[in-house]
């Protein structure tokens, strides 16, 4: 399993545990959206964008960015982790 892959997962597993539901999103003629859709009643939700340690900032693409600033421009939280850490930042804010 590739770097990123473990952090995909071990967000997976904490979002269950937390209760949430969570999607692989592909879109369709859409490039640099994100890779995962997470959702609580309320709703709460979010797009999340996995990155491999260490490339939070640096492996996003020029259309990765553009395509989040559009989803958070239009009123979506759009969050990239690249971290077991950043996977339990984000569940103990979208669970607070």
């Amino acid at each position: 399993m590739t770097p990123e892959g473990k952090i995909e997962a071990y967000l997976k597993k904490r979002v269950l545990t937390a209760r949430g539901s969570i999607r692989k999103v592909r879109w369709l003629d859409r490039r640099g959206a994100p890779d995962r859709f997470v959702w609580w009643k309320g709703p709460n939700m979010a797009f999340v964008e996995v990155k491999a340690p260490n490339k939070k900032l640096k492996g996003l693409t020029r259309l990765q960015l553009v395509e989040h600033a559009r989803l958070r421009r239009d009123g979506f939280a759009v969050y990239v982790i690249d971290s077991e850490a950043g996977v339990d930042a984000f569940i103990a804010e979208m669970t607070a």
